[in-house]
């Protein structure tokens, strides 16, 4: 039984094992991590949302005209909602579903995470799902193209020497409600410095799309020690059988 990954605001006491140093454990963005590595904070972190503010009322200048009652400043918008998602791969003979890496797995409308080991090549993959008011409130300003591209580039927080070998490409694979999902992959190498002080040279792909009209993003790493990186057809592969349902994320705009 592989070392679960524990909470990131908990320290992890026994070592890992060299097996899952070399995977490359420590990478999802506020996923529950352990021992293998220090919290991974990444670019799926936001801020609150800002506190929104009510206009006071307009008074009468006139005693003695009674005032016309007028509607409210406050906004009326209509308040967000999660979309009901559920995440699923559905190729087997590679790779297999393998949650207990994670020591608390996560499936709720606001965020899910899966782990998944491949049989071959000594590699992982982590898909992380997020969903909230901030993304939908804040992250159209960019535009969801800008965001993607940009966002995928982003040195992971436990990453040092983070070098973006190929891309951002964009890519249709991940499959949703209308057909594919849209968004940016980066082929990367860095070293990871884990929670115990080792560190351990990394290759590996990574996805993201930012669906603001929904107010959600899409993660997926799939990280290898460098001699053993999987081909990008394999990569692409574990994306096309991953499928997100319950989300039609359209064209980025």
């Amino acid at each position: 039984m592989p070392t679960r990954l524990r909470h990131r605001h908990r320290v992890g006491h026994s070592p890992c094992s060299t097996r899952l140093l070399t995977l490359g454990l420590a990478l999802i963005a506020a996923l529950p991590l352990g021992a293998c590595g220090p919290s991974h904070k990444g670019q799926l972190t936001v801020e609150p949302a800002g506190a929104s503010t009510t206009a006071d009322p307009s008074s009468s200048d006139t005693p003695s005209t009674t005032p016309t009652p007028t509607p409210s400043a406050t906004s009326s918008a209509t308040a967000w909602t999660a979309p009901n998602v559920t995440i699923s791969n559905d190729t087997t003979g590679t790779w297999h579903r393998q949650d207990d890496i994670l020591e608390r797995p996560v499936a709720t409308s606001s965020e899910i995470s899966q782990a998944y080991n491949f049989d071959a090549g000594g590699c992982l993959a982590i898909i992380f799902y997020k969903a909230n008011q901030t993304i939908h409130d804040e992250g159209r300003r960019g535009g969801d193209n800008l965001s993607s591209s940009t966002e995928v580039q982003e040195t992971m927080s436990n990453h040092s020497s983070f070098s973006v070998t190929s891309g951002p490409t964009s890519v249709n694979a991940v499959r949703d409600d209308n057909g594919t999902l849209p968004g940016y992959e980066i082929e990367y190498t860095a070293t990871v410095t884990y929670s115990n002080g080792s560190t351990n040279n990394v290759a590996g792909y990574r996805f993201f799309r930012q669906i603001s009209d929904l107010g959600v993003t899409l993660e997926v790493f799939l990280e290898c020690t460098p001699d053993k990186l999987a081909s990008a057809d394999t990569w692409h592969q574990f994306l096309f059988s991953t499928r997100v349902a319950g989300l039609d994320a359209g064209a980025m705009g």
